[in-house]
């Protein structure tokens, strides 16, 4: 069976686009430092980054309003452009926790011998039900706008391996909690 086979009979659901492609963003609107990821969720090191550092800068900068955090996809391959789907088919407030689960729990589902299965397993944990699930991961004008994420951040940043990141539009080269804090600490004039 092929993947759209699969995720056949699913014409008559209705997907948000607009609602669905809509920026993911958290922490203060009105913060100094704006970063941005261009992540992948079947790439091991966007995951280590989210387990290991992201809660550090959350907690450090993004609670405390100094810094406001948007999460680009930049999927890296056809199941992480199908997770991707997944998670803006969630309300925007349910979006991080998603992310956090697929990222947690990357090694399992990626490596498992259904991964659609093991996706529609972690939609329905999520609310989602099986055909609105199905719905979202195979809804071509939804993966072209993630696509065309992926490609303005290729385009207008050089981005080309995830995770990556931006202060305020710039392009930065950090992976430890460290150097995000010195970038942070610059930028705030601290």
């Amino acid at each position: 069976m092929t993947f759209n086979s699969a995720l056949a009979d699913t014409a008559n659901v209705n997907v948000d686009i607009g609602a669905a492609l809509s920026p993911r963003v958290e922490g203060n609107p009105d913060a100094k430092v704006k970063l941005v990821e261009y992540f992948s969720l079947t790439c091991p090191a966007c995951a280590k980054f989210h387990t290991e550092v992201y809660p550090k800068i959350k907690e450090k900068y993004i609670d405390t309003g100094l810094v406001q955090m948007e999460y680009r996809d930049f999927p890296l391959d056809q199941w992480a452009l199908r997770a991707a789907a997944l998670a803006r088919c969630l309300e925007p407030k349910y979006y991080g926790a998603m992310v956090d689960v697929l990222l947690k729990q990357q090694s399992n589902w990626t490596r498992s011998e259904n991964v659609l299965e093991s996706l529609l397993k972690i939609g329905q944990l999520a609310g989602l039900n099986e055909k609105n699930a199905k719905a979202c991961m195979s809804n071509e004008k939804l993966l072209d706008g993630i696509i065309s994420v992926r490609m303005t951040g290729n385009k207008k940043h050089n981005v080309n391996t995830t995770p990556s990141f931006l202060i305020n539009g710039e392009k930065i080269q950090a992976f430890e909690f460290s150097d995000f804090e010195m970038l942070f600490k610059d930028t705030l004039g601290q």
